[in-house]
């Protein structure tokens, strides 16, 4: 009965269309009320108990750096440098937009805003280079995910805060996650762009990659803040969020001089709404999740699975086709909020560990930007190239099965994501 009444309610807000938050917040309060005597006064407590923890206020300080940076300069001067140094090479260009996207990935930790910042720029040179429309929309918008594979991830500070993992070593695991992606899309450039007779560009001389290193230098110092003085033990993943916070603002407003003061409290509104939209699904889905463990639908789902004694190399296949699947009509975080409690406890009775299980659902929900139909960063490309819903989705598709080949590598090959954070935390199994 309660099983029934859960998932119906599901299906139709979906169906429906209706937000997220409110159908999670909806079908909890609508269970509690007709299934169970537990006070509905308590419901609201719940909601604001799941945005009580100290790793996810790294969220908010993340967002407002990555969208200082992003506003302040950075993603030109980081094509500029990367086409500098492989832009002569066989799909050049391509490889450009998947290493600027890793680069930009590792100071925004956003996927939507690389495919405006990124895409803004590289779309119409790939065009013009002779890659052709459906390349080029393809390449920008599925290498923009790996922003949420490289760290620093909000995606890892949800699921860290959830399964009790040490952030640091799901930051260190994307890494190794992440240049699987780009090696796999890299490789498909080349291969593409000799079958299609693609011009090369020019090699760049010295003196132009000197100098385009010397206008991306304080960019590229982000990353090697946060990584550096995270695993120098200086500072946690939310102290590290806030100091990156303070020296975007001082590389954007003093250094490059791009941003101005007005500009840059029009880049916290924005930071400020953007948090809160990701914080108040973070509450409904504390709430419905802590509604599936009362009522023992939790317990219910995990027992068939604990009873079989399945092969981890079964139930990382059903994490992937289940996560998958959630993706392409949930948010990342939703997908996470909500499986995370259930899949959990069925990864470690396999022997699977909770930073492994970590990456695979990372990569897993952040998949889920490009897998129709609900994928975001599908809509946000539509807009921002003025291209149809359809044609979006055609261009991606080629790649979206590269993504599954990552994938693959990197749920049955875990030495690829584990082995930079067993160097560190040598307790990881």
């Amino acid at each position: 009965m309660v099983a029934l009444l859960t998932f119906g309610l599901l299906s139709v807000g979906l169906l429906l269309t209706v937000p997220m938050f409110i159908v999670l917040t909806g079908t909890a309060f609508i269970v509690f009320a007709t299934t169970t005597s537990i006070p509905l006064s308590i419901l609201p407590q719940r909601v604001f108990a799941g945005l009580e923890s100290f790793p996810l206020l790294a969220i908010p300080f993340f967002i407002l750096a990555a969208n200082i940076m992003g506003r302040g300069g950075l993603s030109a001067r980081l094509i500029g440098f990367i086409q500098c140094l492989v832009g002569h090479l066989p799909g050049g260009l391509g490889m450009t937009v998947v290493i600027t996207c890793v680069l930009f990935g590792a100071i925004t930790g956003s996927s939507a805003s690389t495919i405006v910042a990124i895409g803004g720029i590289l779309y119409p040179a790939l065009v013009k280079a002779g890659y052709g429309e459906r390349f080029a929309l393809g390449i920008v918008t599925s290498s923009a995910l790996i922003g949420m594979i490289i760290p620093p991830s909000n995606a890892m500070i949800v699921y860290g805060s959830i399964a009790n993992v040490s952030i640091g070593a799901l930051f260190m695991s994307g890494i190794g996650a992440g240049i699987a992606f780009a090696l796999v899309y890299m490789i498909y450039c080349v291969v593409w762009s000799i079958v299609h007779d693609v011009p090369r560009a020019r090699r760049s001389t010295f003196r132009e990659i000197l100098t385009a290193a010397r206008e991306v230098f304080w960019g590229l110092g982000m990353p090697v803040i946060i990584l550096g003085g995270l695993y120098g033990g200086v500072f946690t993943a939310t102290e590290a969020a806030a100091v990156s916070v303070v020296y975007a603002a001082v590389v954007c407003v003093v250094i490059y001089r791009q941003l101005d003061l007005p500009g840059l409290w029009e880049v916290c509104v924005e930071s400020a709404l953007a948090s809160a939209r990701i914080l108040v699904m973070v509450g409904a889905a504390s709430l419905f999740s802590w509604m599936l463990t009362i009522t023992g639908l939790t317990q219910s789902i995990v027992a068939p699975f604990a009873d079989l004694k399945a092969s981890p190399v079964f139930v990382l296949l059903f994490i992937n086709a289940l996560a998958l699947f959630a993706g392409m009509f949930v948010d990342v975080f939703s997908n996470l909020l909500i499986l995370v409690p259930i899949l959990l406890p069925v990864a470690t009775g396999a022997g699977i560990s909770g930073t492994h299980l970590g990456i695979v659902m990372s990569v897993n929900v952040d998949m889920g930007n490009i897998t129709p139909p609900f994928g975001l960063n599908l809509f946000v490309a539509s807009g921002t190239f003025n291209k149809s819903y359809v044609s979006v989705v055609l261009a991606v598709l080629p790649w979206l099965g590269l993504a599954l080949i990552a994938l693959a590598l990197i749920t049955y090959v875990p030495d690829i994501s584990l082995w930079l954070p067993r160097q560190l935390y040598p307790e990881l199994n």
